[in-house]
């Protein structure tokens, strides 16, 4: 790009350091600032929960590159502990307060990248500001449990919400020897999954000794002294010594919003396939902005970090001349429980009635091995298809062997629009150790086919 122009980003956890690399790879010339109000860029904010539990033992291995090494290596301006309050696009300006000082200045920008992320809800009941509640979305706050657990030896845990990060915190909190009761507002744990893979999540992290109470309703906290002691729900009262909660995140967007920068139905920051918002010169990337769903055509917000980091590289690309396109996603997504394996892509069946498609699905419960093959175990994989065209819809699979890698191979035929028909006719490979001479995706396409008037395929 001819010229040197002056890219500002706002926010520096997954999209923001994307994005000032993309940014620079196109741009050399280019002056590129990077601002993040906390004290950390650039980590894996997905590990955290097992930075918590002790399987990973320092959190400055999470980190993939410093301020130090933006700076040197790639001439990139890193100022920590820097907040964006108020943007005017007319000025192209950003007022930015320096957090260690409180004192504010104005920031020019030529082309603006806002990465603002989103922030961990909470339950909006009485005393949920104690000091021993806490909720997971960056490394501060990784870093704060971890000292709490490591400080003060806590017996009892208390989680509200069973999303797959409190259900990583569960498994991360019985690591540490700490008596986990995990409270939801939902029969069965995580509400994106169908339903029937409830009974199994229930089973197993009762297993590992985490008491399970669904259907609950939290109301208040008891504290003393600025400390919880107790959450009172309309199933009697849970006392522990640490609270978690993890009921979901909100975008930020406030100082987008406040410019006039457009927020789409879901409270995301609006934005076209090239990331670009409705100002001009201004992109958004990552957890603050809405995501175009494959499946659905409809914009959604679906905070992932390997999402963000995408966007984050596109965005950057475009701010300084490039037509990088972000196609959207399809909330592929896998994880870890104890010993149990999930992944998920696309919609369930419920989500595609709601939408009103005729949706047809399959339950296919098998082995994910030769049976006589050690190391076989029981897996279980629901497909959810279009009963008029037979494209497939969406899927979940639940086991102990693979099933979080399995699942890429259902998000490759919803990228390509797949029917069953074409997936029944795929060749897999197969051999004892890894699959049954029948893989269970196989099984699951062909009665599916037989559901929908198709013949099955050998």
């Amino acid at each position: 790009m001819k010229g040197k122009i002056k890219v500002v980003i706002v926010g520096g956890s997954a999209a923001g350091p994307s994005a000032a690399a993309a940014a620079r790879r196109r741009a050399p010339e280019a002056e590129i600032i990077m601002l993040e109000k906390g004290e950390y860029i650039s980590y894996g904010a997905c590990s955290l929960p097992y930075y918590i539990g002790d399987m990973i033992h320092d959190y400055q291995v999470l980190i993939a590159r410093t301020p130090e090494e933006f700076r040197e290596k790639h001439g990139i301006d890193v100022r920590l502990g820097h907040e964006a309050l108020v943007l005017d696009p007319e000025k192209r300006r950003l007022t930015v307060r320096v957090v260690r000082t409180g004192k504010d200045y104005e920031l020019s920008y030529d082309r603006l990248i806002l990465a603002t992320g989103a922030r961990s809800k909470r339950l909006g009941i009485p005393g949920e500001e104690a000091q021993n509640i806490f909720t997971l979305k960056d490394m501060t706050d990784g870093i704060r449990i971890r000292r709490f657990i490591d400080e003060q030896k806590p017996a009892r845990a208390v989680i509200v919400g069973a999303g797959y990060i409190s259900l990583e915190v569960a498994e991360a909190l019985r690591e540490r020897g700490i008596e986990t009761t995990l409270l939801y507002r939902g029969k069965y744990p995580y509400s994106g999954l169908e339903p029937e893979l409830g009974p199994i999540i229930v089973e197993e992290i009762e297993r590992h000794g985490v008491r399970y109470v669904g259907e609950v309703h939290p109301l208040a906290f008891q504290d003393q002294a600025g400390e919880a002691q107790a959450i009172l729900t309309d199933k009697g009262e849970f006392p522990a010594d640490l609270f978690f909660l993890g009921v979901g995140v909100t975008p930020n967007v406030e100082m987008a919003k406040e410019a006039g920068v457009a927020l789409g139905e879901s409270g995301g920051i609006r934005v076209n396939s090239f990331l670009a918002t409705n100002l001009p010169d201004i992109w958004a990337a990552g957890d603050c902005c809405e995501k175009r769903h494959q499946v659905t055509g409809r914009s959604v917000l679906i905070p992932l970090g390997d999402t963000a980091n995408k966007e984050g590289r596109a965005a950057g690309e475009n701010a300084v001349g490039g037509r990088t396109e972000f196609h959207g996603v399809l909330g592929t997504a896998c994880v870890k429980i104890f010993d149990l394996e999930i992944g998920l892509t696309g919609i369930t069946q419920a989500q595609a009635e709601a939408l009103g498609l005729r949706a047809v699905s399959q339950v296919v419960e098998a082995s994910s091995r030769v049976a006589a093959y050690p190391g076989a175990q029981k897996t279980l994989l629901k497909i959810v298809a279009d009963a008029s065209s037979g494209r497939l819809l969406g899927a979940n699979w639940i086991g102990r062997d693979g099933e979080a890698r399995k699942i890429n191979t259902l998000a490759v035929a919803l990228h390509q629009r797949m029917t069953v028909d074409d997936i029944s006719r795929l060749d897999l490979a197969y051999a004892p150790p890894f699959s049954p001479v029948w893989d269970p995706l196989l099984i699951a396409a062909n009665l599916m086919k037989r559901k929908i008037g198709g013949r099955s395929s050998a």
